[in-house]
């Protein structure tokens, strides 16, 4: 699967659990959804740095 699409996803699953948690939940769930919202972040993190990590091994 490709890297920008991984990263893209997890942008979007972060923004629709944050406008639900805006919308429907009247903000009720805000220290679940940080917690959800930082597992997504690491995640998309270390996706970003093993497609990194590919890149410049590709170089050599």
């Amino acid at each position: 699967m490709n890297y920008t699409f991984m990263l893209y996803i997890a942008v979007c699953i972060m923004q629709i659990a944050l406008l639900a948690n805006i919308t429907i939940a009247k903000s009720a769930w805000n220290g679940v959804i940080m917690w959800l919202c930082t597992v997504v972040y690491v995640f998309a993190t270390a996706i970003f740095g093993l497609s990194r990590a590919r890149q410049k091994d590709s170089q050599k």
